[in-house]
């Protein structure tokens, strides 16, 4: 369950970001989110000390920081899941503890060897950050009590392992989309382009009827801009060959992406996104633009959906995949988890949190998430039989299972990314869509970046 702040998602990513939609996502928990708890984070901060000895008959309290932004709705799927996990477990309570900056007080808290004992991260990259650090508790025994192996799909089980170990769980699944002004498509005859021809054209009709063609924000979340890149590289070099650069086979300032950056930066200067003014307007206040009307689409990621379910936009909206950026490439769905979850190496009770990851994601609790358009990659899931769920998110999921099934995703930069090379990449693009920094340099500097991760060993391990 996502509770992180996606506000984004979460993204070193979307975790600090403020998507105004709190999802539900990793492991069936709340990450970060939340708008009111029971205590304080900082109450907690003795983190896997905190709950008694360990010693038998005692009950054993184990500690989840939460974001205090949640939904009313994500609130109460979270305190369901708390009390029917404690029914069943007696001996158990699970503390939860809201707090304005779950991320940032974890990773200070584990520094000094404490923290909490369920260790929520915004996806694999940071998961595997902390295990490199030594934060973490492997979890190769506890996969063989559970099945964990079987519970999972197999392409996300995979992103959570380190070093030969098995580091923590995976959480939801994402994917980026466009959403559209389906009424203002309609009005103005305009159609869903399906090549990159037909994207740029509709993207000057659109503007030249006054409106944005895609309204986005970066001001409040710099990491946003690693969405616009994801679908770049992906979209003009397709999901293989983009592999290739992930691998280190091709260099990351080949022709290849120079081309792909080059596209992105064009589109950008062109006005076609936020008319320039991205780096300016917040996350929150490009989506106010979206559904006032002002843009006609807005990029974004599946987690997107549930504010807009909760927006109840004054018309028709709809989704489609981001088609191809180049004649003769396949579209895809850059795919990425949205959260990981892991338990404190220093937790008195792994025994007790296991269990508890364990119902986290269960189908029992991962089909309360998914109306709140919060996808887990586990095994068994009957969507069909989920009650009242709006189209829109059914739509979304079926997308993006179909292209799960059919090899149609590619790479999304917070899941398959090298770390210094993401951050680089996402934190300097704006000096180049400002003329401050040229396409040639910036691969540059994010080659030097990436042969830093290669040599850390930080690369994707796509070795099945």
């Amino acid at each position: 369950m996502d509770f992180s702040d996606k506000g984004e998602v979460g993204m070193a990513k979307r975790k600090a970001i403020a998507l105004m939609i709190c999802a539900v996502l990793t492991t069936g928990l709340i990450t970060a989110c939340g708008s009111s708890g029971s205590g304080s984070a900082a109450s907690g901060s003795a983190g896997a000390a905190s709950g008694g000895d360990g010693k038998k008959g005692e009950t054993a309290e184990i500690s989840w920081y939460l974001h205090n932004q949640s939904s009313p709705e994500d609130k109460k799927i979270v305190d369901t899941i708390v009390q029917n996990f404690e029914k069943a477990h007696p001996d158990i309570h699970v503390k939860v503890s809201y707090n304005a900056d779950p991320d940032a007080q974890t990773k200070q808290l584990l520094a000094a060897g404490a923290g909490p004992d369920i260790v929520m991260t915004d996806g694999p990259s940071t998961l595997k950050q902390y295990a490199a650090a030594n934060y973490l508790l492997p979890l190769d025994d506890y996969a063989k009590k559970y099945g964990w192996d079987k519970k999972f799909d197999s392409w996300a089980y995979k992103t959570v392992q380190y070093d030969n170990h098995l580091m923590g769980l995976p959480g939801s699944f994402e994917t980026l989309v466009v959403y559209y002004n389906k009424d203002m498509f309609k009005e103005n005859g305009w159609e869903v382009p399906t090549n990159e021809a037909e994207l740029l054209s509709l993207c000057q009709k659109i503007q030249a009827k006054g409106i944005v063609p895609f309204a986005f924000g970066s001001s409040d979340f710099k990491a946003a801009n690693e969405w616009w890149l994801s679908l770049a590289y992906n979209e003009t070099l397709g999901a293989d060959h983009f592999k290739k650069v992930l691998t280190g086979e091709e260099p990351w300032n080949s022709d290849a992406m120079a081309e792909a950056t080059t596209k992105l930066v064009d589109m950008w200067q062109k006005g076609y996104i936020s008319n320039k003014q991205s780096a300016a307007i917040t996350i929150d206040n490009a989506t106010t633009l979206f559904l006032s009307r002002k843009a006609a689409m807005k990029m974004e990621g599946t987690w997107l959906l549930s504010n807009l379910i909760d927006q109840k936009p004054s018309f028709d909206w709809g989704m489609f995949e981001m088609p191809a950026w180049k004649d003769g490439v396949q579209a895809n769905l850059p795919l990425a988890l949205g959260d990981a979850t892991g338990i404190n190496k220093n937790t008195k009770y792994p025994d007790q949190v296991a269990a508890f990851l364990d119902y986290l994601n269960s189908p029992e609790v991962v089909q309360m998430e998914i109306p709140r358009a919060q996808f887990h990659p586990v095994q068994g899931l009957d969507v069909d039989s989920i009650a009242g769920m709006d189209p829109h998110v059914k739509e979304a999921y079926q997308l993006l299972k179909k292209a799960i099934d059919s090899n149609g995703t590619g790479y999304a930069a917070w899941t398959y990314w090298p770390p210094a090379t993401e951050t680089y990449a996402w934190g300097n693009i704006e000096s180049v869509y400002y003329k401050q920094t040229d396409v040639k340099t910036y691969l540059a500097k994010c080659a030097e970046q990436f042969e830093k991760d290669k040599q850390q060993n930080k690369l994707f391990d796509f070795a099945e």
